[in-house]
């Protein structure tokens, strides 16, 4: 039994040797010693020998061989920090949305030490430079000598940037970044008035309660003349103005005809673009011109159609309650409209013309009011945006869109066609659309006679 036990230790005892050599092995390969201290941003090499590493704890150099990092612990919550080779360097230093903080150089090469993404995330880049002279490769060396024999700083704990949405980032989403075509409003339209009427509007509308301007084609005589008959009769007062807007027309006859009216009436203000209905947004840009030139002053403008109906004592009174207001736009809210793509539409709309598949909310043509100080604003930034033939798309939405001006619907401004013979709903609208020459006349009869007894509230 003791032979036996001796023969049993002896066998273990053989296997010791191997044994340690083992522990020796995967205590190596375990616990190998980490040469590079810490790195919470650390740019790794490209895989050449003698490489620089730099952390944001200083400036270590290496002469070994690439190796492997561990992973650096990472919070859920955190972008990581961003890792960049010699070859993509010079792509992060150049990109808009990053800065250099600070750098030195070592040798050839231009160590950026602090890069701040537009993220936020710090990361060390390196990146080569031109070559340097021998004094100058010295005076860096010693430098970086002296900084490395002293004891590593601790990183300093930097402030979370607060992260702004860039002025591109806000812009791209804009209706007017949809727009395709390759002319601009300016490049089609003409400046200027043939017949500008500059008297209509004395101390520039100063004391003037409401401008209207009412759109129309040149051979509408008819229309405008219900409207002087009807509700136009309010031009007569002093704190109101009204006129007539066309361009020019090559019809011999019926640029005689205006003529004729302008001196009977002297409301017709002529501009210098060609009168056609794909160019509407011409027409209004002149609208903005006039307005502009001759009667900055009238707080409160109204455009409108020759084929409306327009409520003038509940307009006036509208105006009277909004005299605080500025910089807004009044009128029939059209939201979440979406282009007509179908080719026999009048008001098709291709991809190619605007890309997006809504309009931004606008304010329906046929009738809106707004403040005089938003005119300057429209007709230049109009000038400089590509061409769309609607009008009021293009202006109340797109432009006003652009330009952040209020845009407020209101429901009285109903900008259609509605029952005529409903008294009591006619008082309380201010604007109704395709009315025709009989029927202006019947509508002002019916609200301005003083025989409808109507509910209040």
């Amino acid at each position: 039994r003791v032979h036996m036990g001796c023969l049993q230790l002896k066998r273990w005892l053989s296997f010791l040797p191997a044994a340690f050599v083992v522990y020796i092995l995967l205590h190596y390969l375990v616990y190998q010693p980490d040469l590079t201290g810490p790195h919470p941003a650390v740019l790794v090499g490209s895989g050449r020998s003698n490489e620089s590493v730099v952390s944001l704890a200083g400036v270590r150099t290496l002469q070994s061989g690439p190796r492997i990092l561990p992973p650096l612990p990472q919070d859920a919550s955190e972008p990581q920090a961003v890792v960049a080779s010699e070859t993509d360097a010079t792509t992060v230093i150049n990109s808009p949305t990053t800065s250099v903080v600070s750098g030195h150089h070592i040798d050839n090469t231009t160590v950026i030490q602090d890069v701040v993404g537009h993220s936020g995330v710090v990361s060390t880049v390196r990146v080569t430079s031109t070559a340097l002279t021998e004094p100058q490769k010295q005076s860096q060396l010693n430098t970086v000598t002296a900084s490395s024999a002293q004891p590593p700083k601790p990183p300093l704990a930097k402030k979370t940037p607060v992260i702004r949405k860039s002025a591109v980032a806000v812009s791209s989403t804009l209706a007017i970044n949809a727009l395709k075509g390759k002319i601009k409003v300016g490049e089609k339209y003409e400046s200027g008035f043939s017949v500008p009427h500059e008297e209509l509007c004395e101390n520039n509308g100063r004391e003037l309660k409401v401008l209207v301007l009412i759109t129309t084609a040149p051979d509408h005589e008819k229309h405008r003349t219900a409207v002087r008959q009807t509700w136009g009769h309010f031009s007569l007062r002093k704190d109101v103005v009204m006129a007539f807007v066309i361009g020019r027309t090559t019809n011999f006859n019926v640029q005689s005809n205006i003529d004729k009216e302008n001196e009977l009436f002297g409301d017709i203000i002529q501009a210098n673009f060609i009168d056609h209905y794909s160019n509407l947004t011409l027409k209004t840009v002149s609208m903005f011109e006039w307005i502009k030139t001759y009667c900055s002053e009238s707080h409160f403008v109204l455009k409108t159609d020759d084929d409306m109906f327009i409520n003038m004592p509940l307009l006036l009174s509208f105006i009277e309650s909004k005299a605080n207001e500025d910089h807004v736009m009044y009128g029939r809210m059209a939201k979440g409209w979406k282009p007509v793509r179908n080719k026999k539409s009048k008001y098709f709309i291709d991809t190619k013309t605007y890309s997006k598949s809504k309009y931004p909310d606008f304010l329906t043509g046929p009738a809106y009011l707004f403040t005089s100080d938003v005119v300057d604003d429209i007709y230049q930034k109009a000038l400089d945006t590509t061409f769309f033939v609607l009008e009021d798309v293009l202006l109340t939405g797109i432009v006003g869109e652009s330009l952040r001006i209020r845009r407020i619907g209101d429901s009285r401004f109903r900008n259609e066609k509605i029952k005529l013979t409903d008294t009591c709903g006619l008082l309380k609208t201010i604007s109704i659309h395709m009315v025709k020459y009989e029927e202006q006349f019947d509508i002002y009869k019916r609200t301005l006679d003083g025989k409808a007894k109507c509910k209040t509230g």
